[in-house]
């Protein structure tokens, strides 16, 4: 990653297993917004952003967790196992955390810890299986949280991939979705995944749209997923009295008066970051039952692409966009 938007694919020695290291040939491995940071910015970093993954082992030292041949996501980050967060499963939490793989997933190989790989089910494909984790898991553990189900009417502010994985998990639960965004060709992506209603806040008031839809109440849940604090604001002023909040987006500041806007109106607001290990396994039943993830793959490039392939994934035309390494 050269930055100043720059990529370049190079040549690099295959890597070697050592320990619970284990080599992973890369098929699936998706790019994310988090890669932002290090695509636009002005000093080259070392290796790749790459942390949704998915592949095949294919050489092991002494690993205990897997076997070549095994096919397996990764988890996005290690844990040392002790500390409280981890004793929870709460792995993305943990302070010795350090990325899950050496050099980053979009690579034909990559060196991951063996306790990092899950084995896939036979009928979840590579690409399905990089989409478990990050993508899918940090909506799905938000909605989990808060109680989502088909009783509940959902604000979804942002329709980037994160918002489109959200309506697509509430749809499949069978909740009403009301997805906002600034951006003409998401909101698209957004009603052909199931949204009940899509509203662009340029053109349009959010709040009135979803008190128009619920009957004056307001939104059951709302979950923020735009990293805006305008975001931000229009989810907590549009839920109604004792609704539930999620800020998924890593939003800037926000001015907020507690009293009235929480305490009066007896909201639960939470912060939720990434999924925890035992969501993945929930997430795979989900696929294999008929959650349909292609509304959220756009794009598919080579590794050969890997410059186009995030010129298209910055492009704000495209949802989630789909390195194949060593397909």
């Amino acid at each position: 990653m050269l930055g100043h938007e720059q990529v370049e694919v190079i040549d690099r020695p295959d890597p070697e297993p050592a320990g619970d290291r284990v080599v992973v040939r890369v098929m699936a491995s998706a790019l994310c917004g988090s890669e932002r940071h290090a695509y636009f910015g002005p000093e080259p970093r070392a290796g790749n952003g790459g942390h949704e993954g998915a592949g095949v082992v294919v050489a092991t030292d002494s690993a205990r967790h897997c076997r070549v041949g095994d096919r397996v996501l990764v988890f996005a980050a290690s844990h040392c196992g002790r500390c409280q967060h981890c004793l929870r499963g709460r792995w993305i939490l943990c302070r010795a955390r350090q990325p899950a793989q050496t050099g980053g997933m979009h690579a034909q190989l990559a060196l991951v810890r063996d306790d990092l790989c899950f084995a896939i089910p036979d009928d979840v494909t590579f690409e399905q299986a990089a989409l478990l984790g990050d993508v899918l898991g940090t909506p799905f553990r938000a909605l989990r949280r808060l109680g989502a189900s088909a009783l509940d009417t959902v604000l979804i502010t942002g329709q980037g991939p994160i918002g489109l994985a959200a309506t697509m998990l509430c749809r499949f639960l069978g909740a009403r979705v009301i997805a906002a965004d600034v951006n003409d060709y998401r909101l698209e992506r957004a009603a052909a995944a199931g949204a009940t209603r899509v509203v662009n806040p340029l053109r349009e008031d959010v709040r009135s749209a979803v008190l128009e839809l619920t009957d004056g109440e307001g939104a059951d849940l709302a979950l923020e997923c735009s990293a805006t604090a305008d975001g931000a604001a229009t989810c907590l002023a549009a839920v109604r009295t004792a609704g539930r909040v999620a800020f998924l987006g890593l939003t800037g500041k926000l001015t907020i008066d507690v009293t009235p806007q929480l305490i009066l109106r007896d909201l639960q607001v939470i912060g939720s970051w990434y999924s925890d290990p035992a969501d993945l396994a929930e997430l795979a039943a989900m696929v294999r039952r008929g959650l349909d993830l292609s509304p959220l793959v756009t794009h598919h490039y080579g590794i050969e692409d890997a410059a186009q392939a995030f010129v298209t994934f910055f492009g704000g035309r495209s949802a989630k966009v789909i390195l194949a390494p060593a397909g």
